[in-house]
C-alpha cells in the first residue's frame, strides 16, 4: 500500500497549491510554477519572461541580491530557476526543518523590487547570454528553424529575446509584465516530501495575502506551420548544423505519450534508428529526435550535425529513416525498448522530492489532476504500439521544416 498522499488547495486569492506527501522522505522540495513564458510576450516585450526570472533573484523589499544568495546558502538549499516558452519556475530543496524559511524566501522573491539600477545591471548579463547563444551554431539553426516553422506565432521567437528587445526594456516595462502575469491565479505552488500541509497552507495564506488576485488568460493567436528547406552560410563555423521541425501533438492530447515514444524509438541517444543509421557508421556527429508538447499544439524536433560535404547524404539518410517509419511502422521490440527506457527515467527522477516537483506540477497544470509516478509509468508501459502507428500514418515528417546552417563556402570566404 502506498504511503504517498496527494494534497490540494486553492487560496482565496486564486493561488493553487498541491503536494505529494511522503513521510519516508528525508527532504522537502518547493516550487513556484508561473504559467508564463515566451509565448505570452508582446512583440515589444520580447525576452521579458527570462529577464524577469533573473530579476527575481536581484532583491525584494526585504532583502537585496546578496542577501537572497546568503539566505539560500544558510538553508543549505539546492535551488535554481528556469524559463521556457510556457512556464517559469523557481524551486529549491531543503531538510524538513528549513521548510518555513525556504517557503518565505521563495514567496518573497515572487515580489521583486525591480529597481531601475538592478534592471540595468542584469540587462548586461542577459545581453551576454544572447551573445553566447549567438556563438552556438546549433542554437542559431534552431532559432532560424523555429521562426520559419511557427511563423508569426510568438513561440517562434528566441526565448532570450534579442539585443534590441532587451536593450529597450525599461524597469517600467518589466514591472507591467510582472503585474500582469505574476498574479496569484497564474501560479501553482508545488510541495513534495515530508512536509506539514496545514503549516504550509497557513504560511502561504499569510505570505501572499496582499498579492493581486485572479489570472491573466493565455492568448492563442492563429498558428500556421511552415515547411520546406532553408539554408544559410555562416562564418567561423566548421561543421554543418541541421534543425528539423515537424507537426506533433499538444499537452492535453492523449497521444502525447505515443509521440514521445515514437521520438525515442526513431531518434533516441542510443539504440535508435537514427543512431544506427547515422552515428554508428560515422556519417554524422549527432543525430537525435524528440517531441515537445505545448498548450494547443506540439512538434517533433531533430538535430543533425556533420561535415559540410556530407549534408545531403545525412539529410537523405535521416529522411529515409523517417519515411521508412511512416511507411512500415515500428517493430514491437523497438516500441517495448522505448517504453522501458522512458519508464526507467521517469522512475529514477521520481525517487526524490526534487525530482518530482516539475512533473507533479506540470501534470496538475496540464491535465488538472494528480499523477503518481506509478500512474505515469503505467501509462507509458500501457501505451500500445498502435497509438504510435496511428501518428505515423498521419505522415508528420512530410510536412517538416529543415534549416541547414553551413560553413561559408570557399567562394564566399574569398
Amino acid at each position: 500500500m502506498s504511503v504517498l498522499r496527494f494534497d490540494e488547495a486553492v487560496l482565496p486569492n486564486g493561488l493553487k497549491v498541491v503536494g505529494e506527501h511522503n513521510p519516508l522522505a528525508s527532504s522537502v522540495a518547493i516550487a513556484y510554477l508561473i504559467e508564463t513564458g515566451g509565448r505570452d510576450e508582446d512583440e515589444a516585450e520580447h525576452g521579458v519572461s527570462h529577464f524577469l526570472e533573473h530579476l527575481c533573484f536581484k532583491g525584494t523589499a526585504k532583502r537585496d541580491a546578496a542577501q537572497v544568495s546568503r539566505d539560500f546558502d544558510a538553508l543549505g538549499a539546492r535551488y535554481n530557476a528556469f524559463t521556457s516558452d510556457e512556464r517559469t519556475a523557481y524551486y529549491g530543496a531543503v531538510l524538513p526543518d528549513a521548510v518555513p524559511e525556504l517557503l518565505e524566501l521563495l514567496s518573497d522573491m515572487m515580489r521583486p523590487s525591480l529597481h531601475a539600477a538592478d534592471v540595468d545591471v542584469e540587462r548586461n548579463v542577459v545581453l551576454e547570454e544572447i551573445a553566447m547563444d549567438a556563438d552556438s551554431p546549433a542554437s542559431t539553426a534552431f532559432d532560424r528553424a523555429r521562426a520559419a516553422f511557427f511563423g508569426a506565432h510568438p513561440i517562434g521567437r528566441p526565448l532570450l529575446g534579442t539585443t534590441a528587445s532587451i536593450g529597450s526594456l525599461s524597469s517600467a516595462d518589466v514591472a507591467a509584465y510582472h503585474e500582469r502575469r505574476y498574479r496569484a491565479g497564474n501560479m501553482l505552488v508545488v510541495v513534495a516530501g515530508a512536509y506539514d500541509w496545514d503549516a504550509v497552507l497557513a504560511q502561504l495564506a499569510l505570505e501572499t495575502r496582499d498579492w493581486p488576485a485572479g489570472d491573466d488568460p493565455r492568448a492563442h493567436p492563429p498558428l500556421a506551420l511552415g515547411s520546406g528547406r532553408l539554408e544559410e552560410r555562416a562564418p567561423r563555423i566548421t561543421r554543418a548544423h541541421v534543425a528539423v521541425l515537424a507537426p506533433g501533438v499538444g499537452r492535453q492530447d492523449p497521444r502525447r505519450v505515443a509521440a514521445t515514444l515514437l521520438a525515442r524509438a526513431i531518434g533516441g541517444a542510443d539504440n535508435s534508428r537514427l543512431f544506427w543509421s547515422l552515428i554508428e557508421p560515422g556519417i554524422a556527429d549527432e543525430a537525435s529526435l524528440w517531441h515537445d508538447d505545448a498548450e494547443g499544439f506540439g512538434s517533433f524536433g531533430a538535430y543533425l550535425s556533420t561535415d559540410d560535404a556530407s549534408v545531403e547524404r545525412v539529410l537523405d539518410v535521416a529522411f529515409g529513416v523517417f519515411e521508412e517509419a511512416q511507411r512500415s511502422g515500428l517493430s514491437p521490440e523497438e516500441w517495448a525498448s522505448a517504453q522501458r527506457t522512458l519508464a526507467t527515467g521517469l522512475t529514477l527522477r521520481g525517487e526524490t522530492p526534487m525530482g518530482r516537483l516539475v512533473t507533479l506540477g506540470s501534470a496538475y497544470l496540464e491535465r488538472g489532476r494528480y499523477e503518481s509516478v506509478r500512474e505515469v509509468v503505467d501509462e507509458v508501459l500501457g501505451t500500445p504500439l498502435e497509438a504510435g502507428l496511428a501518428l505515423l500514418a498521419e505522415r508528420p515528417f512530410d510536412r517538416a521544416l529543415r534549416f541547414v546552417l553551413r560553413p561559408e563556402s570557399p567562394v564566399s570566404a574569398s
